[in-house]
Order: structure tokens, then sequence, then C-alpha cells
């Protein structure tokens, strides 16, 4: 699988809503895949993902968000030692992350500009791997 970092938070702090029915149906598999498989392989990459695959803020294979999403993926990659391109199992990059900025204030620092922002503050727990984390 390929995501982009912030990829990893949001898919943590996930519950079911989404831009529009297909991109929540899309999150919903993306979810079950890897609550069944916390191993598979994940690729951190830049641009357009897995995730971005159903959103309907993809415009002609770009972002329309670009520098907000460019600007918090920077901040998963700084404040986890992340590298595009590195390749670990979704629960190694997950259980990184949440400790690394969920736990900390590196959190409102990378979502703070994010829609989901609120929706997530009132997620108190993410998943990793099926289990709240």
């Amino acid at each position: 699988m390929k995501l982009r970092p912030h990829h990893l938070l949001c898919l943590q702090k996930y519950t079911g809503r989404g831009y529009d029915g297909p991109f929540t149906a899309h999150m919903n598999e993306l979810v079950r895949r890897l609550t069944a498989d916390p191993q598979e392989p994940v690729q951190l990459t830049q641009g357009r993902d897995d995730v971005c695959a159903a959103c309907p803020h993809l415009v002609d294979g770009r972002c329309a968000s670009q520098e907000k999403v460019t600007h918090m993926d920077r901040g998963v990659l700084e404040a986890c030692g992340f590298a595009y391109g590195q390749v670990d199992s979704w629960r190694a990059l997950a259980v990184s992350a949440e400790n690394k900025i969920f736990q900390t204030e590196q959190f409102n620092e990378i979502c703070g500009s994010c829609q989901w922002i609120e929706l997530c503050r009132d997620t108190r727990k993410g998943w990793i791997d099926g289990n709240e984390a």
C-alpha cells in the first residue's frame, strides 16, 4: 500500500465519516484491509496515494489542497524521522506516528489547518491493528 505520510494519522483517527459516499466506502475498505493485516507493507509516498484514489479533491491527478497536505506530510516525516520511499509495516509506521505525534504538541502543529481536526481531537483513541491504540 502507498500512503502519504499524513495519511498515517488520518487512517488511525478515521471514524467512518468522509467527504462523500464513494470516499467513505474506499476508506472503510482500506481500514478493513489494514485491520486484517497490520503487517501489510506500506510505502511512504509523495503525491497521490491509495487514500487519494477516491478523494473528490483530486483534480487532474493533483490535490486541490496541495500546499496544506504538503505541510502535513513534511511535519509527519520530520516528527517521526521518516523519509519518502520508506517501506515498513502499517503497524510499525502507525505506532511511531501515534507515539511521536498524537501524544505530543506535534498533533496540533501538523494537523491544525485540517478541516477534520475537531473530529480527530474528539476521537480519543485511534486504532492500529483493530484495537484501540
